[in-house]
């Protein structure tokens, strides 16, 4: 008869689980369609005002000469801000299905995008689909281009990351675990939130870090850090981080909550938390999963069309080893390269200085902020 109930409150919780998957697959393609409906012309025309930075930085230029870690990816970010404005003929769920951006056989991607913004007749220009991905971030894009340009979008992702990096910090102080704010900062310098509020590219997984944190932090103040709430806050992060990410680090927005949780229930963690731990993995993986593949299931239903295949087809390619160069690199060389970006002195002196400078940081004095 345990048994029996056991798994009847299993049942109800995949249950429970799958609807609020269905429901954010629903409200995710509503939330496209309604901003895809919006008519573009302001939007085209403040990407048009924000030709010179493109045409002034380029492609991957660093803020700092010779340092990866300070690099910008303009060059995703105009096929971000190109599906933001692309007005072809396709209807709009075609458009929300493939998300379109313009390009031309004639320029690069970024000129491709200031020339379409600048309605330059000189070239041709053609829509490329990116289906693979749910482009949510465009929710936030399109809405902030009826206002804003790219600078103007720019600082206002350094002012708003900023502020909830603070509220983060606030909130370690409020639990009273302060003494991980310099593993949560290290964590923080690496992501680099300089490089995160100057390219969307690299913004929407670090808003989503931030803001799962905040929610971490403020259940656990309330009293409200409730095993089913926080199971419910990972699944919530993995299905965010599927529709919002352009494929760039989404395990940090995994890996941060893992270390919270572990360090909040530090004091009972035996082989019932080891279990408890691999579960919230298992939730975020599966918001995550099926997040990601409810797009290819609407996608090939609305378009009658396998979205899977290349969706598949593509995983496969970019999980297996390749050439760089005409030089084969495999998983290791592809770590080590991104290990190799802090191979700088600064990161050297950093990690000697911090390791014995930082135990010793009076954070009391925040406490009165």
């Amino acid at each position: 008869m345990k048994q029996f109930k056991l798994w009847e409150i299993k049942k109800y919780s995949f249950v429970k689980y799958a609807a609020a998957l269905c429901i954010s697959i629903m409200i995710g393609m509503l939330a496209l369609i309604a901003v895809y409906m919006l008519p573009v012309k302001n939007m085209r025309a403040n990407v048009a005002r924000s030709s010179e930075i493109f045409n002034y930085e380029g492609i991957y230029p660093q803020l700092v000469n010779g340092y990866k870690y300070m690099q910008l990816d303009n060059f995703t970010d105009s096929i971000i801000l190109g599906a933001a404005i692309y007005d072809g003929a396709e209807g709009t769920i075609n458009k929300v299905v493939y998300n379109y951006h313009p390009d031309s056989q004639q320029l690069s991607p970024e000129l491709a995008l200031t020339n379409y913004a600048n309605e330059v007749s000189a070239y041709e220009y053609f829509g490329i689909s990116y289906e693979r991905y749910w482009h949510g971030y465009l929710v936030p894009v399109k809405l902030l281009l009826l206002f804003f340009d790219y600078g103007d979008i720019r600082i206002l992702n350094f002012f708003m990351q900023n502020i909830l990096l603070f509220a983060v910090l606030k909130l370690f102080h409020r639990v009273s675990l302060e003494q991980y704010i310099p593993a949560f900062l290290t964590a923080v310098f690496v992501i680099n939130p300089l490089t995160a509020a100057v390219s969307l590219q690299f913004s929407a997984v670090y808003y989503i870090m931030l803001l799962s944190t905040i929610c971490l932090l403020w259940l656990v103040r309330k009293g409200k850090a409730e095993e089913k709430k926080i199971n419910f806050l990972f699944f919530l992060t993995g299905i965010l981080t599927a529709y919002m990410d352009f494929f760039t680090y989404p395990l940090v927005s995994c890996g941060i909550l893992i270390v919270l949780y572990l360090i909040i229930n530090r004091d009972r963690i035996g082989m019932t938390g080891v279990k408890a731990l691999f579960q919230k993995m298992l939730l975020w993986g599966f918001g995550y999963g099926g997040m990601w593949s409810g797009k290819w299931l609407v996608g090939s239903v609305l378009m009658k069309r396998n979205m899977f295949v290349d969706a598949l087809n593509q995983a496969i390619f970019r999980a297996s080893p390749g050439s760089l160069q005409g030089e084969a690199y495999g998983r290791f060389d592809a770590v080590m390269k991104n290990i190799s970006v802090f191979f700088k002195w600064p990161f050297f002196l950093l990690f000697l200085s911090g390791g014995g400078y930082m135990p010793y940081l009076d954070f009391e004095s925040l406490r009165a902020v």
